[in-house]
């Protein structure tokens, strides 16, 4: 295939990429908003598209960089090897995406990534420190907002709701908390987007070099959009009502932490799963309100196909090498 066939194919794909991974992660920015009630489901897909257009536009570049360049250099990946590895990583964030289980784009990616260079140039063209640091993140962040999600609802619990007796108050700061909440969904979503933008073009941005990375950039933010709109409602449904009851107080809470935790692991180029970290605070304020409200086997659920990412979509990718590279 030419160069000018393979970049056609490298943008749809891009866009395929963007529309999963974005219906994936959206329930991270705005599904306890729809959970807790303080926005319908349409208005709050509206919300996060917007914000996480945004995001993928201008708050996504350190994430690019590290995925597109920081593991394998583009001159060892190429075009075809960046085609096959967001390919990988889009079949399986389909497969789970039809099955309503929140996955790890990030995981997928770096997956992907991981298993095409063991069977094309192998581990020593890798960059192992950067890999590394990557994992820690991804397991870091998840207990981060696990302790903040628990952190901040407890606070909240013990310095202000024990003091408010009265239910008719009690009423009026969850209604300033549905607000503060809608507040919260919109930064979170910022971030998000940063995160998405990278799993779904960084190889692609690097590897095709910078005459076309902005317009694959621009396209992959409106597959974001795309995906939020069309496919968004069934992860947020799960993020939103399956782990724990929320009402705004608990919804803010677990919503502020995680945003806060991804806002910085983004800020130093990390491609942390914005779904982990999110599960993670919403298992917090589970927590923080009693652990008989936490609903565990969701959360199995969700962590099985977590675990089950990583093997499977290095199989994937390095499988799809082996197939190109046999045709051709």
């Amino acid at each position: 295939m030419n160069m000018d066939g393979l970049l056609i194919m490298a943008v749809v794909i891009s866009i395929y990429m963007a529309f999963n991974i974005a219906a994936n992660d959206i329930g991270n920015s705005v599904g306890t908003v729809v959970g807790s009630g303080s926005l319908k489901m349409r208005r709050a897909l509206l919300l996060g598209a917007f914000f996480e257009f945004i995001g993928a536009l201008y708050f996504g570049n350190n994430v690019i960089r590290t995925v597109g360049s920081g593991i394998i250099s583009p001159d060892v990946l190429q075009a075809t090897g960046a085609f096959i590895i967001t390919l990988s990583a889009a079949l399986w964030i389909t497969i789970t995406l039809l099955r309503k289980i929140p996955i790890s784009g990030s995981d997928a990616i770096i997956s992907a990534l991981v298993g095409y260079g063991l069977v094309s140039t192998g581990i020593s063209s890798m960059n192992l420190g950067t890999l590394g640091f990557i994992v820690i993140s991804w397991i870091m962040s998840p207990l981060l907002g696990l302790a903040a999600g628990f952190g901040v609802y407890y606070l909240l619990k013990n310095f202000l709701f024990q003091k408010v007796t009265a239910m008719a108050v009690k009423d009026r700061v969850e209604k300033i908390f549905s607000y503060l909440q809608i507040g919260s969904s919109a930064f979170s979503a910022l971030n998000v987007g940063a995160i998405d933008i990278a799993v779904a073009t960084g190889v692609l941005y690097y590897a095709f070099g910078t005459s076309v990375s902005e317009n694959i950039q621009i396209l992959g933010a409106l597959g974001i959009v795309a995906g939020i709109m069309v496919a968004g409602g069934r992860i947020t449904e799960t993020i939103g009502r399956r782990i724990t009851e929320l009402v705004p107080s608990r919804g803010f809470s677990a919503q502020i932490a995680a945003a806060t935790v991804i806002f910085f692991f983004a800020g130093v180029g990390m491609p942390v799963s914005p779904t982990q970290t999110l599960v993670g605070t919403v298992i917090g304020v589970g927590l923080a309100r009693g652990t008989s409200t936490v609903k565990v086997d969701v959360i199995k659920n969700i962590a099985t196909t977590w675990i089950v990412t990583i093997p499977a979509c290095i199989l994937i990718s390095a499988s799809l090498y082996l197939v190109v590279n046999f045709l051709s």
